[in-house]
């Protein structure tokens, strides 16, 4: 009973590691996928979106 248990857990774990990476994955992609997108229709709105200061020399 505790090996089928254990199992279990062992199984779980590694299955929702995967979910949990596809999942970041995804969103990340998606997220960068769109900021290139916007960046070549108005650099000025992608760096208004991710926060980008010009560097005063």
């Amino acid at each position: 009973m505790f090996t089928k248990t254990l199992g279990f857990f062992i199984f779980l774990f590694i299955f929702l590691m995967g979910f949990s990476m596809l999942l970041f994955l995804g969103l990340f992609v998606g997220y960068w996928l769109t900021l290139i997108s916007i960046e070549s229709l108005s650099p000025k709105l992608a760096h208004k979106i991710i926060g980008h200061k010009e560097e005063e020399a």
